[in-house]
């Protein structure tokens, strides 16, 4: 189960007469006992190591990140987006390995919906974005500020979360007691191909999001929502005179005359 654990409000420093306000930081997640996924063909579904490859969070052969995903149909998604299979031909061909990890996390940068990542200041379209460079930068940020790792929405499949982790792990047996904190309990749950009907659902590179283009339609009719229960942020209504009671079209018609004179 992963829960909230609330914002850190944010204080105004003032130093040398110069207001110095902290740039925003996510609120916190914490993931208490649950179960995620990830697809791997080693032994082991983590990097004890930097990775050698760059991902959404991390830069190639820079600091180890784990890439886990809420459901075992994500986890699969991503797959599928990574490697570009675009029907069920194609994706019955796949043998891979899912794993399930056993996961107790706080300190999680809490970039679960897209609106978190625009309270907190964070384009939450680099949150799905195909280039990876903002999120990237960010992963740095929240490194420095001692963020675990990220909970954020997938970009292989709309509405689903993904959870990375920041720094190396290492796999331990399933149920197994372990005081190592880097050390997660893992193993195989499944060694196959994706389920059928699910690359009809994967958003593949270049494609729109649904869950983000979901979120803009979202913001366009709160605005015209506040613009309806809000008359003095509306534009102002052009009336023809005529529409006016006859002593209110006297007295501008009288208002002409006089500066006509002047």
């Amino acid at each position: 189960m992963i829960l909230p654990s609330g914002r850190p409000s944010f204080v105004l420093f003032v130093k040398g007469g110069h207001s110095m306000a902290p740039e925003p930081e996510p609120g916190h997640f914490r993931v208490e006992g649950a179960t995620l996924f990830r697809y791997s063909s080693y032994d082991t579904p983590f990097w004890a190591r930097n990775n050698r490859s760059a991902g959404r969070w991390n830069y190639a052969r820079e600091a180890a990140t784990q890439y886990l995903s809420a459901d075992p149909d994500t986890a699969w998604a991503e797959l599928i987006r990574y490697e570009g299979l675009r029907d069920e031909n194609g994706v019955a061909l796949v043998r891979m390995q899912i794993w399930a990890v056993s996961l107790e996390q706080g300190n999680l940068a809490d970039y679960g919906t897209f609106e978190k990542a625009e309270a907190a200041g964070f384009s939450p379209a680099a949150l799905i974005d195909d280039d990876w460079t903002e999120c990237q930068r960010e992963a740095e940020r929240l490194r420095a500020l001692g963020y675990a790792g990220v909970v954020a929405p997938s970009a292989a499949l709309p509405f689903a979360l993904n959870v990375t982790l920041f720094g190396p792990r290492v796999r331990t047996s399933w149920g197994r007691a372990t005081r190592l904190a880097s050390a997660l309990p893992a193993c195989v749950v499944a060694v196959g191909s994706p389920p059928v009907g699910l690359v009809s659902r994967v958003r593949h590179y270049g494609a729109p999001h649904e869950g983000y283009d979901h979120y803009i339609e979202s913001l366009a009719e709160q605005a015209r929502e506040d613009q309806l229960w809000n008359p003095a942020e509306r534009e102002p209504e052009i009336r023809d005179s005529a529409d006016f009671p006859p002593r209110i079209r006297f007295l501008e018609e009288q208002q002409s005359d006089d500066e006509e004179d002047n």
